[in-house]
C-alpha cells in the first residue's frame, strides 16, 4: 500500500500547490468509496485494513495535518485529548470483539467505513505533536513489548498492554526532547527553500546580484 501511495504522491503534491485542503478531499472521497462498497459487497474489513483503499486516509490526513503543524506545536492538552480519545473508541472497538470477532472476519459491520479515518486522525495528530517520538519509537517498541511480556508480565490483555504502552510512550518523550534540541533543530535551522514563487526568486536573484 506503501508503494501505492508512492505511485500517487506526485499527484498529491501538485493538488497540495492548489489548495492545502485537497487532503481533505481525497479523505471524503475514500469514505465515499468504502461506504459504497460495503453497501455492494457486505463487509469493507478487507479492503479497508489490507490495501490503499483503507490506508490512504491516513496518508492524506498525514499531508492535511502536516500544513497545520504549526497549530499543534506545544498543544500538549489538544495533543493528550486526542490520544486518548482514541484509546477509549479503540477499547470500545475491541469490546465490541476487535479485528477478528466483531462478529466475524471479514467484519459485516459499518465500522470499517470509517475506523482508518479515526486512525488517521489520532496518528497524524500525534506525529505532528512530537514528531521525534514517532522517528525514534521504531527502534523499541517491538523491542519493549518483547521485554515486558517475557521478563514482566504477560500482557496479552489488551488494558495491560496500553497501559505499558502509555507508560513507554511517556518515557520515550525525554529521547524524544534530546533528538529534537540537539540534533533535528540544528539542522532544521539549515532548510533552505527550493521553490519559490516567481516573484520571490526575481527579488533573491536583484538581492544576491546587487553590490
Amino acid at each position: 500500500m506503501e508503494f501505492h501511495y508512492y505511485l500517487v504522491l506526485p499527484l498529491f503534491l501538485w493538488l497540495l500547490t492548489k489548495s492545502k485542503l485537497w487532503p481533505l478531499s481525497i479523505v471524503v472521497a475514500a469514505i465515499a468509496l468504502r461506504w459504497f462498497l460495503h453497501h455492494e459487497r457486505g463487509e469493507i474489513q478487507s479492503l479497508a485494513f489490507w490495501t490503499i483503499i483503507g490506508r490512504i486516509d491516513q496518508f492524506a490526513l498525514g499531508m492535511l495535518v502536516y500544513q497545520f503543524r504549526s497549530h499543534l506545536a506545544r498543544r500538549h492538552v489538544v495533543a493528550a485529548a486526542t490520544i486518548i480519545a482514541f484509546m477509549m473508541f479503540y477499547w470500545y472497538f475491541d469490546h465490541q470483539g476487535g479485528f477478528f470477532q466483531n462478529p466475524s472476519y471479514p467484519s459485516p459491520r459499518p465500522i470499517w467505513i470509517v475506523l482508518p479515518t479515526l486512525e488517521g486522525l489520532a496518528y497524524a495528530t500525534g506525529i505532528a505533536w512530537s514528531y521525534s517520538i514517532y522517528l525514534l519509537h521504531f527502534f523499541v517498541v517491538f523491542d519493549a513489548a518483547r521485554f515486558v511480556n517475557q521478563r514482566i508480565m504477560d500482557i496479552s490483555n489488551f488494558y495491560l498492554a496500553c497501559l505499558w504502552s502509555t507508560v513507554f510512550f511517556l518515557l520515550m518523550m525525554l529521547p524524544g526532547y534530546v533528538s529534537f534540541r540537539f540534533i533535528e533543530a540544528p539542522f532544521l535551522k539549515l532548510r533552505k527553500p527550493y521553490f519559490s514563487k516567481p516573484q520571490e526568486a526575481l527579488g533573491q536573484a536583484a538581492q544576491q546580484s546587487a553590490p
